[in-house]
């Protein structure tokens, strides 16, 4: 872990990096956090198991936040492969938030990934998050907590404009799906089946047909019950003022009382 003064630092190097006079002073100091995390990943290849990694990269990745930060306010868009690392841990470890935070910053200035990572930003970020929701679906399983669908949705919007393999967007449509298909809300709902059927579209093995059939009978079943127990409308109410009509025992009557 890093001192306040050393994180201070870190944020203003990172800060001055990107400017056309930039010091040796600046570029030792990428070069110092290049190494720390080239350390990092040596001692993350001397691991085996993944928890075990991810526990790693939690107890490290605060070491970089000062410069990620830096970066963050600097905004130059310069190539950063500290910051894109950062924000693949962050998504390892959970922190999607930050991670996101720092996704739309790469998407922004269309940073490249480092050179082991065959994707582009876009594809890897559904991959990385939509993949770990979809198994603890399949889990089924009380004890493990369902992504957030604000981050789901938040994710959605980032990757909106950025060129995609329709398998991918498939994933994410339906991960959403998935997630709003669990709520009470029948527009929720609506708005899951449609999401299904769009990624039906973009790719046929995606895997939603079954879901796609048990969400309409749902539907239509609670449609039908919502029917159901709606009262007849078989009887108007009165016009106001309209006075009913008389019994044909009064008429008659009236009648007779006025022949006499």
């Amino acid at each position: 872990m890093l001192t306040p003064a050393q994180e201070h630092w870190q944020r203003v190097m990172a800060a001055r990096r990107g400017d056309e006079t930039m010091s040796s002073e600046t570029l030792t100091a990428y070069e110092q956090v290049l190494h720390r995390l080239r350390i990092d990943q040596a001692r993350l290849s001397d691991l085996q198991g993944t928890e075990r990694k991810i526990d790693y990269k939690r107890h490290v990745i605060a070491s970089y936040d000062g410069w990620v930060d830096g970066v963050l306010t600097a905004d130059t868009g310069q190539a950063d492969e500290v910051l894109t690392h950062a924000m693949i841990w962050q998504m390892d470890i959970g922190n999607y938030d930050r991670a996101l935070d720092l996704a739309e910053y790469v998407i922004r200035h269309n940073l490249p990934l480092p050179d082991r990572y065959k994707r582009t930003v876009g594809p890897l970020l559904v991959d990385e998050i939509c993949d770990k929701a979809l198994t603890i679906f399949a889990a089924d399983s009380d004890t493990l907590e369902l992504l957030p669908l604000a981050i789901l949705e938040r994710l959605a919007e980032l990757v909106e404009p950025v060129d995609m393999p329709n398998q991918v967007k498939a994933k994410l449509f339906k991960t959403l799906a998935y997630t709003l298909r669990r709520s009470e809300q029948r527009s929720d709902k609506e708005r899951a089946l449609f999401l299904m059927q769009q990624a039906l579209i973009l790719f046929a093995n995606i895997g939603v047909k079954k879901d796609i059939e048990t969400l309409t009978r749902e539907l239509k079943k609670a449609e039908g019950s919502s029917s159901d127990d709606t009262p007849p409308q078989n009887s108007k109410p009165a016009a106001a003022g309209k006075k009913p009509t008389q019994t044909k025992t009064k008429t008659t009557a009236s009648k007779t009382k006025s022949s006499r």
